[in-house]
């Protein structure tokens, strides 16, 4: 018997990787994790901490999300990436269940970002930044908001590293 057969002779081992409807299994042990998650070919799983954490990073004075009207662009990311709410209410009142600091500078606020909300180039997909399409009249909107999706996606990748413990 070769070596291949062998390994299938002697049953199932637990050498799967993966998740599994919000578990993660690594060599047979599964863990619940609450994710945020897109089912595509550009799939990306974040847990409400990771997100909190990332968010927590890029906003204040200096950073990118200096003004309530920037929490838009983090509405335009969080909602591709991991499924968050694509309206302004609802979405702020997903961040509100995060764990931010208590004395985070600038707080979602349905009313700054709403009008921002309704832009049409929110309805494509900010990760690929170079081809969203947006009118000449929301260029400036779109400049601010993809600052904010750069920053946003740097930092959820940094907190990969971090619960991976590299």
């Amino acid at each position: 018997m070769d070596n291949n057969q062998d390994k299938l002779q002697g049953g199932i081992t637990n050498n799967f990787y993966g998740n599994i409807h919000n578990y993660n299994v690594i060599n047979g042990n599964a863990t619940f994790n609450n994710i945020c998650e897109k089912t595509n070919d550009q799939q990306v799983k974040y847990t409400d901490d990771q997100v909190a954490r990332a968010l927590a990073n890029i906003v204040g004075k200096g950073k990118a999300i200096d003004s309530k009207q920037k929490w838009a662009g983090a509405m335009w990311y969080l909602h591709w990436v991991c499924n968050y709410p694509a309206k302004a209410l609802a979405f702020c009142a997903k961040i509100a269940t995060l764990s931010l600091p208590d004395n985070i500078e600038y707080a979602c606020d349905y009313n700054n970002i709403r009008s921002l909300a309704t832009l049409s180039f929110l309805n494509e997909d900010p990760r690929d930044l170079e081809k969203v399409k947006y009118s000449n009249n929301d260029q400036q909107a779109f400049f601010q908001l993809r600052s904010v999706v750069i920053a946003l996606a740097e930092e959820l990748e940094k907190t990969k590293s971090v619960e991976v413990g590299f």
